[in-house]
């Protein structure tokens, strides 16, 4: 049945993109914002707590850990998480690594960045290219591409994790004149380097020049229209304060439960739901800490040893089988006294 009802903005986990070319400061920018938007959310933390709430899943080659310590007008750049990521990169690796930093409790994920599941080794265009190799039909290739195509974007726009995405832009040259009569050449971005009309899904899109200034592509906040400027964590604490002008969002009704014949149970026979609830419980809360701050090769071995006595998944907060929990407690244990699990 269709019904009609008055618009209403949730709150809602945000959703941001940075184009720009390389060298403009796109990494930084997402990190600064990152800490005013987390900072904003949790005053009462000091900063260390604050950068241990952050992530970046990082495809140039360590790069984004670089700016750990540096300083930037009055914010100094802390410890946060980083997931290196190597080719090939495929969709499924990019979601791998979200799920990662989501099971980590991340509140706020860089992926630094998307144009390399498009264009980089591995990424959509390879797949592509691989698939019209051979059935000889660029066109129909797509078949085997989009699909994961559309599961790593709506991984990101479904996550409970605010998420921004950085994305290289096509690099083109304009004369400009120097001031002294003559013309001289200036770098600029055009569109990101991803499957067009990606900018779409996104609440707000920065273009950040090279000279590190931002403007807005587009913007659902309506906070940043005619912004000329550096970002900072102004901007984040801007778009908290944003969010929380919002509604809670209504969650869809739960199916309903079919009668069922009720009956009478003793405290003893009640016990071992319990028990398992809470065994499920402490797993979960096992795995969490065991994984928080650790570096990315750790928390992979971590999830293998889980996919291993999962048959196959890597959904560890879906195992109510208290024998697969101690198998897997196990060998992590062991792991880390043998060795092959390395801080």
């Amino acid at each position: 049945m269709i019904t009609m009802k008055r618009a209403t903005r949730s709150l809602a986990k945000l959703k941001i993109a940075m184009s720009a070319p390389s060298g403009a400061g796109k990494t930084l920018s997402a990190l600064l914002v990152g800490y005013g938007l987390v900072k904003a959310a949790h005053p009462e933390l000091p900063d260390a707590d604050v950068w241990g709430k952050i992530c970046v899943i990082d495809t140039e080659n360590g790069s984004a850990s670089l700016y750990v310590g540096s300083r930037h007008g009055q914010t100094t750049v802390g410890q946060y998480n980083s997931i290196e990521l190597e080719p090939p990169y495929s969709p499924q690796r990019y979601i791998e690594a979200i799920e990662v930093a989501q099971n980590a409790g991340i509140e706020y994920l860089i992926i630094d960045s998307l144009s390399h599941a498009w264009s980089g080794q591995g990424g959509m265009l390879d797949m592509q290219g691989a698939a019209t190799q051979k059935t000889g039909n660029s066109y129909t290739a797509w078949r085997d591409v989009t699909p994961w195509h559309n599961r790593l974007v709506d991984t990101i726009l479904q996550s409970p994790m605010h998420i921004c995405v950085t994305m290289r832009s096509k690099t083109e040259y304009v004369l400009e004149d120097n001031g002294k009569g003559k013309k001289v050449p200036r770098k600029i971005g055009t569109a990101p380097i991803f499957r067009d009309g990606i900018e779409y899904e996104f609440t707000t899109v920065f273009e950040i020049n090279q000279s590190h200034i931002a403007s807005v592509n587009k913007d659902r906040t309506g906070l940043f229209d005619g912004i000329n400027t550096m970002l900072s964590p102004k901007e984040g604490k801007e778009l908290y304060e944003w969010l929380q002008t919002g509604v809670p969002a209504v969650q869809p009704p739960r199916p309903a439960v079919q009668p069922q014949t009720v009956t009478a149970v003793t405290k003893e026979e009640s016990a071992p739901a319990a028990e398992e609830n809470s065994a499920q419980a402490d797993f979960i809360q096992y795995i969490s800490d065991t994984v928080t701050g650790k570096p990315v090769n750790f928390k992979r071995a971590v999830t293998n040893i889980i996919k291993e006595h999962n048959g196959g998944s890597n959904n560890f907060r879906a195992i109510t089988d208290e024998a697969v929990m101690q198998e897997i407690i196990a060998a992590i244990e062991e792991g880390k006294e043998n060795g092959t699990l390395n801080d």
